[in-house]
């Protein structure tokens, strides 16, 4: 099995949702669509403006599926702060704690949508990855697999660290996947995870599993350039526990 599903195939073969996303403005919704159009990189979404009427939402962000059914709404407000005009320092100073994660639904639900993000970009998928970790603190006697490319990334931010010792010191079981070029040294001694590495230095990932299923999710990316990456996250509880197996096979120790 793990000779031809690899993370790359994962992302190769994952569904391919669509959604519309609307901004509902009264001021400026151009700026805004821009913004999110230049965030959210995917031929799979549609990023709009909304047309302001008395029964529309206001300032808001609505997201619907390819039916044309809502899914989400979100304050532009919320939105914005967690990937638009978020501080870098939320994230590498760790001034929000893994209780404070809330991650605005519109977000969520742009789940089992393929991504390709590039630079400060990227904001998004630290986000989602951030969400995941949450569920992981949030759930009972669960496990949680996480892939940094290199282990040392985990010290290389506070806020990284400090999630990581909180949730080695929880009732986690813990899986960290990486180069060894620095092993951290947590709270609590999770699994390391070190071989093959010809995937592991592409690939980050984030896999809550071994819970109850609306605590399940994932997030999957590989990087293709300098700064670029592409993947997707999704909530679907098979396809959590699909993944968590093949790490569990692949990267057994």
């Amino acid at each position: 099995m793990c000779g031809s599903v690899t993370i790359s195939a994962f992302i190769d073969t994952a569904p391919l949702a669509r959604r519309t996303l609307t901004v509902f403005n009264d001021d400026e919704p151009e700026p805004l669509v821009r913004m999110l159009r230049r965030m959210v990189d995917s031929p799979a979404v549609e990023v709009q403006a909304g047309e302001m009427s008395p029964e529309s939402p206001e300032n808001a962000v609505v997201v619907k599926d390819a039916d044309g059914t809502e899914l989400a709404v979100s304050s532009i407000s919320a939105v914005g702060a967690c990937v638009l005009l978020v501080n870098s320092d939320l994230y590498v100073t760790g001034t929000r704690s893994l209780d404070e994660v809330d991650t605005p639904a519109a977000l969520l639900h742009l789940d089992e949508v393929p991504f390709t993000v590039t630079g400060k970009r990227k904001m998004l998928l630290i986000e989602l990855s951030r969400y995941i970790e949450s569920l992981g603190w949030q759930s009972d006697d669960n496990t949680l697999h996480a892939g940094f490319q290199y282990l040392s990334r985990i010290d290389d931010e506070r806020g990284t660290r400090r999630v990581y010792d909180r949730l080695a010191d929880s009732d986690t079981d813990l899986h960290l996947y990486g180069l060894p070029d620095r092993v951290p040294e947590l709270s609590e001694d999770p699994t390391i995870h070190t071989e093959p590495r010809d995937e592991l230095r592409e690939s980050w990932f984030v896999v809550n599993t071994d819970c109850t299923a609306d605590m399940k999710g994932v997030l999957l990316a590989e990087r293709t350039g300098p700064s670029q990456w592409r993947g997707y996250w999704s909530f679907g509880a098979d396809h959590v526990d699909e993944i968590s197996a093949y790490l569990r096979k692949r990267y057994s120790t």
